[in-house]
C-alpha cells in the first residue's frame, strides 16, 4: 500500500482508457441496486437511529471498503436532511482481500453489503413526516470498473417526544450488525500500540498489533495452506495524514492434519507490524489509527467457529487516557513513563535526542585508556602511508571510520533481532572463557596481549590503501575490547529493549561517535599534539585491566547458577582451570623455537581445552542435565512460599493461570519477569523492588508477588514478552483486581517512587472495585 497513489492512478487511467469499460458502461442497467433502509418506522425527537445504505450487487461485482487498498474508491454519501438533523460517518462491514493481476491488493465488499449511518434528529420536530435522502457515488468493479450514482430516500413519520421508536427492517439490521467488526472477542485479545508512541510529521512509525489467542485455540495464518480456509488479515482505516505500508505477519506454526495435510496456523501470542509514516506536509496527526483484524478461530479438536473480526484503535501517547474499571479496557502506559530512566532524559527530545546520546556514547569509548593511544598511532600511520598528502590522509581516515561503523552496524543488526546471547549457558561459558584468556594474556601468562594482539591481525593486511584502512577500522573496536567490553554489554542490554529500527540506528550512531575522531584527525593531523603518547604506562595499565577482566569473568558466569545450577558452575570453574593451563602452554612458546615446536605447544593447548570440554560437559555434567536440575531447584524454592509480610517478599512461581486466579479473586498481582544475566533486573531489585518501602506497600495493598525467570529462555515467558513488545527482560506488570487481561505495564528502569505510585494506583482500583462488587 506504500505505492497506493501510483497504483490507483495507473488503474483508474487504465479504466478510463479501456474499450472494455466503454462497452460495460453501455451495458443496460446498473451493476448495483442501492436503497435506503431505516431501523425505525417513525422518528422521535432527540433519539438517534440508524439507517442502512444497502447495495445489492450483481454476481462477480464488488464495491470498496473505506480503505480501498492499492486501487479503487469507497462509496461517497452526500446527505439531504431536514433542518436540525445530522448524519454520522458510515460504518462499513468487514471487507475481504481481493488480488488482481499486477500485484494489486484491494479491500472489497460483495454480495449485499450495507453501510450503517447514525442519524441524530433535533430535540424538537415540528412536522408530521420527515424525508431522508442521499446521493450515493460509488465504483463498482468486476474485471472492469464503472462509476455509478444512485439517489436514495425514505420518508418517516414522527412520534411524540418521549415515545419509544418502533423497530423496522429487523432481519436486515440484525444481519448488518453481525457483519460489523466486534469490540472484543471471547477467542482472542488484540492490543494495538504505536512505536514510537508519538506521531510526528515526516517521521516513520509502526503499528504493533499484539494478538493473544486463548489457550487450546488457534487461527489460520495470513496465507492458509488451503484456499477454503479463512486467513488472518489486518485492515487499517485510511487517513489523509498517513502513508501506510503492507502488514508484516510473523511466521506461522506448521501442523500436519491427517485429512487436510500440512496447515499453517497461529496460536498463543504473536505480533503483526504495519509500517507507516506521517506525511511531512500534514498539519495535524490523527488522534487514533483504527482498523480491523479478521480471523476464524478453531479449537484443538478441529471444531471451527464462525469467522469474526475485531476492531482496534492504536492511540499515540499524547492521546492515551487511563481507563476506569472496565475489566476489558486496556491500561495504557502513562506518558510520564516515557521520560524516566537514563534514556528517558534523551527521549524528551525524541529520536534526535536518543541518537545524540548514542553518538556521545561512541565518542566516550575513545576516551578509554585502551583506545586513546590508538588514535595517535593510527592517524600518524595515515599520514606516513599517504606520504603527507592531506587529501589521501583524509580519504584513508574516512575509510578507517567506515570500517568502525560497519562493526557497530553488525552489532545493531544482532540487537534488532532481540536475542540476548546470555540466556544460553553455552554462550555464557564460551564468552567467560574468552574473557579469561584475554585477562591471562594481559597479566603476562602468554605473549598474545591485548591490545597488541589484534595488531598482529593488521599485519596481514599489507598495503595501507582504502580497503586496507577499512579492514583495520573494523578491527579497531577489538583493539580496545578490554575497556569497551563492559560498555558494549551495557549498550546491548539497552538496545534489545528498543524497536528494531531504533536498535540499529543506535549502534550506527555509536559507531559514528567512535569513528569521528579518526576521520577528523585524518583531515587535521596537527591536532595529534593534544593526544597522549604511547609509553611504559600502557604495560602497567594492561596489568590492571587484566585483573578487572578477571572480575568481568565472575560477572559473566554468575547466571550459570540459575541456568545449570551450582554444580554446573563448579564444573565450569574446573573447565576454566584447563583454559588457564592451555594459556600457560602458549606462554611456553619462544621466538627462537622452530615452527614445528611452536605448533606442538599450540596443539597441546587446544587438546587440553577440547578434552576438558568433552569430559566435563559431555560425560560428567551435560548442560541439559544441569538445566533440568536447576529448574527443579527454582520450582522448589518458589512453590509453597511463606505468607507475604512487610519484612520480605514471598515470591510465588509465575504462571498465567495462577495470576488470573489471583486477580479474579479480587487481589493485586505483581509480576517480575527477570533473568540471572539481566543487569537492569538486578538494578531494579536493588533500587526499587526489594526495598523496605515497596515491601511495606506490597503488604499494605495485599499484593501477591510472582517471579517469572527467563534465564533459560522459557518459551511461555517469551510469548508474554512478545505480547508486550519487549524483546527481553525486564518486564514488570501490576494486575489490578478483576483485570486479568489489562495490567499496568511499568517502564523498564524502575525507581522506588515510581513503583510505589503504581502500587498505590492499583490499590485505589482495588478499593473502588471492592465497593462496586460488594467485597470487603
Amino acid at each position: 500500500m506504500t505505492n497506493s497513489r501510483v497504483r490507483t492512478a495507473f488503474v483508474l487511467g487504465t479504466i478510463l482508457a479501456s474499450p472494455a469499460l466503454l462497452a460495460a458502461q453501455s451495458a443496460p442497467g446498473p451493476k448495483a441496486k442501492v436503497s435506503l433502509a431505516p431501523s425505525v418506522e417513525d422518528v422521535v425527537a432527540g433519539r438517534a437511529f440508524d439507517v442502512g445504505v444497502l447495495f445489492e450487487l450483481q454476481p462477480e461485482w464488488h464495491i470498496y471498503w473505506k480503505n480501498s487498498g492499492d486501487s479503487g474508491l469507497p462509496p461517497v454519501l452526500k446527505w439531504s436532511l431536514p433542518p436540525g438533523f445530522s448524519a454520522g460517518e458510515p460504518r462499513f462491514p468487514v471487507p475481504r482481500r481481493h488480488y488482481s493481476p499486477g500485484d494489486i491488493e484491494t479491500n472489497i465488499l460483495a454480495g449485499e453489503p450495507m453501510l450503517l449511518v447514525e442519524i441524530t434528529p433535533p430535540t424538537t420536530i415540528n412536522a408530521e413526516k420527515v424525508a431522508l435522502a442521499a446521493d450515493v457515488v460509488y465504483l463498482v468493479c468486476a474485471e472492469n470498473c464503472i462509476r455509478e450514482e444512485a439517489k436514495v430516500s425514505a420518508e418517516l413519520g414522527v412520534r411524540p417526544s418521549g415515545a419509544e421508536p418502533v423497530p423496522a427492517n429487523q432481519a436486515l439490521f440484525k444481519r448488518a450488525y453481525r457483519a460489523l467488526p466486534q469490540a472484543a472477542s471471547k477467542y482472542l485479545e488484540v492490543r494495538p500500540t504505536l512505536s514510537p508512541p508519538a506521531l510526528r510529521p515526516g517521521e516513520p512509525f509502526e503499528i504493533l498489533l499484539n494478538v493473544a489467542i486463548k489457550p487450546r485455540l488457534h487461527i489460520q495464518s495470513h496465507k492458509p495452506a488451503l484456499p477454503s480456509l479463512i486467513p488472518a488479515e489486518v485492515f487499517v482505516e485510511k487517513s489523509e495524514a498517513l502513508e501506510l505500508g503492507d502488514a508484516n505477519y510473523p511466521d506461522p506454526k506448521k501442523r500436519k492434519d491427517r485429512y487436510l495435510g500440512e496447515l499453517t496456523e497461529y496460536e498463543g501470542n504473536f505480533t503483526i507490524r504495519v509500517p507507516g509514516s506521517v506525511r511531512p506536509d500534514s498539519p495535524d496527526v490523527p488522534s487514533a489509527i483504527a482498523g480491523v483484524f479478521a480471523y476464524q478461530a478453531c479449537n484443538d479438536e478441529g471444531n471451527c467457529f464462525p469467522p469474526e473480526a475485531v476492531r482496534f484503535e492504536a492511540k499515540p501517547a499524547a492521546g492515551a487516557a487511563q481507563g476506569a474499571l472496565d475489566p476489558d479496557a486496556a491500561v495504557p502506559i502513562p506518558s510520564a513513563t516515557q521520560n524516566e530512566g537514563f534514556d528517558g532524559f534523551f527521549r524528551r527530545f525524541g529520536i534526535v535526542g536518543l541518537l545524540a546520546a548514542c553518538f556521545l556514547y561512541g565518542l566516550f569509548i575513545n576516551a578509554t585508556p585502551c583506545v586513546l593511544p590508538l588514535l595517535s598511532i593510527k592517524v600518524l600511520g595515515f599520514v606516513q602511508q599517504a606520504h603527507e598528502s592531506r587529501r589521501r590522509t583524509a580519504l584513508i581516515g574516512l575509510a578507517f571510520g567506515a570500517g568502525v561503523v560497519v562493526f557497530f552496524v553488525l552489532l545493531g543488526l544482532l540487537a534488532a533481532r532481540g536475542k540476548n546471547i546470555l540466556m544460553y549457558p553455552q554462550a555464557v561459558i564460551v564468552l567467560g572463557g574468552v574473557i579469561l584468556a584475554l585477562a591471562l594474556s594481559m597479566l603476562g601468562v602468554y605473549t598474545l596481549q591485548v591490545p597488541t594482539a589484534a595488531t598482529s591481525l593488521e599485519a596481514r593486511i599489507h598495503s595501507e590503501g582504502i580497503w586496507a584502512s577499512f579492514g583495520k577500522g573494523a578491527l579497531a573496536p577489538v583493539l580496545g575490547f578490554a575497556c569497551t567490553g563492559p560498555l558494549l554489554f551495557g549498550a546491548w542490554g539497552w538496545a534489545i529493549q528498543q524497536p528494531p529500527l531504533t536498535a540499529i540506528l543506535s549502534f550506527v550512531f555509536a559507531g559514528l561517535g567512535m569513528a569521528s575522531p579518526y576521520m577528523l584527525l585524518g583531515a587535521n593531523p596537527k591536532w595529534l599534539s593534544f593526544l597522549p603518547r604511547p609509553g611504559n604506562w600502557m604495560v602497567t595499565f594492561e596489568r590492571i585491566m587484566g585483573f578487572l577482566l578477571l572480575g568481568m569473568v565472575v560477572w559473566m558466569i554468575h547466571p550459570l547458577t540459575v541456568q545449570i545450577g551450582a554444580t554446573g558452575l563448579e564444573w565450569t570453574l574446573v573447565f576454566y582451570v584447563a583454559i588457564g593451563v592451555a594459556c600457560w602452554l602458549l606462554g611456553r612458546v619462544k621466538i627462537t623455537m622452530s615452527d614445528l615446536e611452536r605448533w606442538r605447544y599450540r596443539g597441546a593447548a587446544a587438546t587440553v581445552i577440547v578434552i576438558a570440554a568433552g569430559v566435563i560437559y559431555g560425560a560428567i555434567y551435560p548442560i541439559e542435565k544441569g538445566a533440568a536440575e536447576a529448574k527443579k531447584m527454582r520450582l522448589a524454592l518458589l512453590n509453597g512460599p511463606a505468607a507475604q509480610s512487610s519484612d520480605e517478599i514471598a515470591w510465588r512461581l509465575w504462571s498465567p493461570e495462577s495470576v488470573e486466579q489471583t486477580v479474579r479473586e479480587g487481589r493485586i498481582a505483581f509480576v517480575d519477569f527477570t533473568a540471572a544475566y539481566c543487569t537492569v533486573c538486578k538494578a531494579n531489585k536493588f533500587a526499587a523492588i526489594d526495598t523496605p518501602e515497596v515491601r511495606e506497600k506490597l503488604y499494605e495493598v495485599g499484593a501477591v508477588a510472582f517471579q517469572a525467570d527467563f534465564s533459560d529462555g522459557d518459551p511461555q515467558i517469551a510469548d508474554v514478552l512478545q505480547e508486550y513488545n519487549r524483546p527481553g527482560v525486564p518486564l514488570n506488570l501490576i494486575y489490578p483486581p478483576g483485570r486479568p487481561n489489562s495490567p499496568i505495564v511499568l517502564t523498564p528502569n524502575l525507581t522506588k517512587e515510581y513503583l510505589l505510585e503504581k502500587l498505590a494506583e492499583a490499590g485505589m482500583q482495588k478499593t473502588a472495585a471492592a465497593g462496586i462488587l460488594g467485597r470487603p
